[in-house]
């Protein structure tokens, strides 16, 4: 970068595609420079929720790859840092020279820096977006970096013709006796006279330029995740969770599990409830606590008391929101599972995460005709009434679950509307793993496991005391236990937390910050034990919800806040692998209170 101020009497002509290309170069810069500077910034919720809208990228399967981390955060230790330190100086010092070049009116600049290289300012931003890539290496960022590359050697070719005409012989001469962009590079250049010149039109040796730079970045980015998949270790902590007594063995209900046109369901006997769409019915326990506490609530009993005699009609039950959103009918996959502030994730469900309206539809089946297929085929079943209530499951035993009276409804009863809408929200929603449906009984175990793994907070594996406070008292509130209780968590159902920062903790980092924890319900395989947790053939993702804590509010004080439910609107898979992408070789760390 060696374009001092033109002579008086010279034009310095500029084309559309340099003007382009110089553009392009500065928003791609600014980029690969802010991204991990303003994910320190407080208000980094509103620049990746409200202005870049990074969590679209993250909901769509095909684009969520480009939020994970291809090179595991600040690998190598310090010398990421560093790198961008040295960049960062020897920008400045290059820039410095320019400068007070211009300001002389001294011509061309040929010492200092400039006498080695002719470009030092564009090594030094090559030296500051590896380091960068070392400490923050994003996807997006890696993918960034690269076209950064392809345009600054294009920039300097054009800079260079522009010098040429600028200062005619003395730039040749110059250009003659100094290296390229890298010292000792001009050594080479009998080795590049020798090759044959190819003559093609310039938009087709840039364009091809362009794909081999993409098809040698994305081959690199394949390498380092096959090598990093191959090796990463997972620091993690556990803890045993005690849930309280575990349920009489005699209220149990007999469940399985099932799919019916792509639609799971829990089932005991005639009764069936299906999880989801709405995100609180999809949650981990929550159809079978509906299934625990139906047939024991009098105001249902007059509506499916035709389960207690001789027939083969059944009961299938759809679940909504507590209340309905006003003016939206059909608000998309998942039912009101977003409008977090910012956009960073879903809000909480003003009415609770135990507060649901059930759709009880009374069908007739053909003979040998089972639940399953009635799901997958609405020739299979005749709705031949309806019940519509609203619940609170988290009412006691000793109350009924139904709040007000439920609603049996008469002939008029839209059935098939009401079917034809929540088969639509389910087709919709990310297809689920092809993996047997499973069961998690809520209050079957008396304690749990939970694994707080030390990532994606960095603080949390620099600093061991800072994971163990936050899984102390993930173990001591009770608010955590109710969750996980009603999760069915225990037995092979471990919950497996995953610390991200909260609103405040860019500014009360080291003070008294709030995070907020992705738990994650998690079935081991038979067999199968804690570090099994981590090969996905071992273990099956249930469902999840986000719990704020806020370390402001000293224990016994319970610092956990209310959870907040996600649906199947949202793919676990993916948020397990983002949660860890930046993790690597660093030896498996685990430890027990």
């Amino acid at each position: 970068m060696n374009t001092p101020q033109t002579p008086p009497g010279k034009d310095k002509p500029r084309s559309l595609v340099g003007k382009i290309g110089q553009g392009l170069l500065k928003v791609l810069t600014l980029f690969v420079i802010l991204e991990p500077i303003w994910m320190l910034l407080p208000f980094a919720g509103f620049l990746y929720g409200s202005v870049l809208q990074i969590q679209t990228l993250n909901r769509n399967p095909q684009t969520s790859w480009l939020t994970h981390f291809v090179f595991p955060v600040l690998t190598g230790g310090w010398i990421g840092p560093i790198m961008v330190v040295a960049g960062l100086v020897v920008f400045c010092i290059g820039a410095g020279q320019i400068y007070w070049a211009k300001f002389r009116r001294s011509g061309i600049v040929t010492g200092g820096l400039y006498r080695f290289v002719r470009h030092p300012q564009y090594i030094a931003l090559t030296l500051f977006g590896l380091g960068l890539l070392l400490a923050w290496g994003r996807a997006i960022m890696f993918i960034a970096f690269f076209m950064m590359m392809f345009l600054y050697y294009y920039l300097t070719k054009s800079e260079e013709r522009t010098c040429v005409r600028l200062f005619g012989d003395d730039y040749r001469a110059y250009r003659r006796r100094t290296s390229f962009i890298f010292p000792g590079d001009r050594f080479l250049r009998p080795l590049r006279d020798r090759l044959p010149e190819i003559k093609l039109p310039a938009l087709v040796r840039i364009s091809g330029a362009f794909v081999l730079t993409m098809v040698l970045c994305f081959a690199l980015m394949w390498v380092i995740q096959t090598i990093k998949g191959a090796y990463r270790t997972v620091p993690y902590m556990t803890a045993t969770v005690d849930l309280g007594p575990a349920r009489d063995a005699s209220l149990n209900v007999a469940m399985t599990a099932g799919r019916g046109g792509g639609i799971p369901f829990v089932q005991a006997g005639r009764i069936a409830v299906v999880r989801g769409p709405y995100r609180n019915a999809s949650a981990s326990g929550f159809a079978e606590h509906v299934l625990q506490r139906a047939r024991q609530s009098a105001k249902l009993d007059e509506f499916l008391d035709f389960l207690d005699k001789p027939g083969s009609d059944v009961a299938i039950v759809f679940c909504g929101p507590y209340e309905p959103p006003k003016g939206s009918d059909d608000p998309g996959p998942g039912m009101y599972a977003g409008g977090a502030p910012g956009g960073r994730g879903p809000g909480p469900d003003p009415h609770g995460s135990d507060r649901v309206r059930l759709i009880l539809m009374r069908c007739t089946l053909p003979e040998k005709t089972t639940i399953a297929e009635a799901l997958g085929d609405k020739s299979k079943r005749t709705i031949v009434g309806g019940c519509v209530a609203r619940v609170d499951l988290d009412r006691g035993e000793d109350q009924d679950i139904v709040v007000g009276e439920a609603a049996i409804a008469g002939a008029g009863f839209p059935g098939e509307n009401r079917w034809d809408h929540f088969s639509k929200q389910f087709s919709r929603l990310p297809k689920a793993a092809d993996r047997a449906p499973v069961i998690a009984v809520p209050g079957l175990y008396a304690q749990a496991e939970l694994v707080l793994v030390q990532a994606p907070i960095l603080r949390t594996r620099i600093d061991p005391g800072f994971a163990a406070d936050i899984r102390d008292r993930l173990v001591a509130s009770a608010t955590f236990r109710s969750r996980l209780r009603k999760a069915g968590a225990g037995g092979p159902v471990a919950a497996v937390a995953f610390p991200r920062p909260g609103p405040n903790w860019y500014s009360e980092h080291h003070g008294s910050p709030q995070i907020s924890l992705f738990v994650m319900l998690v079935r081991l395989e038979e067999g199968a034990d804690t570090d099994d947790l981590f090969h996905p053939a071992q273990r099956q993702l249930l469902s999840a919800f986000i719990i704020p804590m806020d370390f402001a509010i000293a224990p016994p004080a319970d610092s956990v806040g209310k959870a907040t439910m996600i649906g199947l609107w949202r793919d676990l898979e993916e948020r397990w692998e983002f949660f860890l992408s930046g993790l690597g070789a660093e030896g498996m760390q685990h430890s027990h209170p």
